[in-house]
C-alpha cells in the first residue's frame, strides 16, 4: 500500500527515479483501453531489465505498458504523445 501512494506521483516534470520505475506494475490488459491516459514514452536499461514502452495512468494509478502491447493495440488506441520520460539514476 505504501508503494502505491509513492508511485501515484512518481512522474514529475517528465522525470522518474530509476528506483520507482522498477516498482511500477505492468499493465497487460484492461476492460477499456480508452480510459488509459498516456504520460510518456520510456526507453531505459536497468541492470537486468530493459524498459521500452510507455508510462500510463489508469484510475489514478501508474502503470508501465510494454512496447509489444502498444504495437498490438495500435489499431484501436491512439498513442500520439511524443514526450519521453527521463529516468534519473539513483
Amino acid at each position: 500500500m505504501e508503494w502505491e501512494v509513492i508511485l501515484a506521483d512518481a512522474v514529475q516534470n517528465g522525470k522518474i527515479r530509476e528506483l520507482h520505475l522498477g516498482k511500477i506494475p505492468v499493465l497487460r490488459t484492461t476492460t477499456n483501453w480508452k480510459k488509459v491516459e498516456l504520460l510518456g514514452w520510456v526507453d531505459h536499461q536497468l541492470k537486468y531489465t530493459h524498459y521500452r514502452g510507455a508510462l500510463v495512468k489508469l484510475n489514478e494509478k501508474l502503470f508501465f505498458v510494454r512496447e509489444s502491447t502498444i504495437k498490438a493495440l495500435q489499431k484501436y488506441v491512439n498513442w500520439k504523445a511524443k514526450n519521453m520520460i527521463e529516468v534519473i539514476k539513483d
